[in-house]
């Protein structure tokens, strides 16, 4: 009996040794399960926002008021479709009316293929349907994200594991389509 009696309490030391080790495991797992949807989520926002810069497009960006329409609804659209994500930030609380503080969203405008992507710029002339090479409009969404259990030692003023907060960037990028434009002669 009193053999039995000490594997019990060697079971009970091993499990109390291996427990910190396996709940560390875990919510590693589920951290890496919440990166990865946060970063799929951040990245299908900003493919909302620039899907819809892009459809329907030329007309959409002719300077004034249409163009600043359009970036304003670019916005919202990132904002409602980033609206789930884990510290999702809106000084409004209100993603309907866009305006999100994370993720950030800015966008700029691609006028020729291979060109370099910069502030929207009305003399290039991608309001014009009948362009040869059509214009690309990239909106990037930059998230801070948090996680459960960061992972991190210092050793030596050094370092080690994962920060507490990790900043995500993804863009996605369209170019302008006429699709209601009559073809020419």
């Amino acid at each position: 009996m009193a053999a039995k009696r000490g594997r019990a309490g060697q079971s009970i030391v091993e499990f109390a040794l291996v427990l910190p080790l396996m709940l560390i495991m875990l919510l590693a797992i589920v951290d890496l399960a919440r990166i990865y949807t946060t970063m799929m989520s951040v990245e299908s926002a900003a493919r909302e926002a620039a899907d819809y810069g892009t459809t329907l497009g030329a007309g959409k960006w002719q300077d004034g008021a249409p163009m600043l329409a359009t970036v304003t609804e670019m916005e919202r659209r990132a904002c409602v479709a980033a609206s789930d994500l884990p510290d999702y930030a809106d000084p409004d609380n209100d993603p309907q009316t866009g305006g999100c503080t994370n993720p950030s969203f800015t966008y700029c405008v691609t006028s020729a293929s291979g060109g370099s992507c910069l502030p929207y710029d009305p003399n290039v002339g991608c309001e014009d349907p009948l362009r040869p090479t059509p214009c690309a409009v990239t909106v990037t969404l930059t998230h801070d994200f948090h996680l459960l259990a960061p992972v991190n030692f210092e050793f030596m003023g050094v370092t080690y594991g994962l920060p507490s907060t990790l900043t995500f960037s993804r863009d996605s990028t369209f170019a302008m389509t006429d699709i209601d434009v009559a073809p020419g002669p």
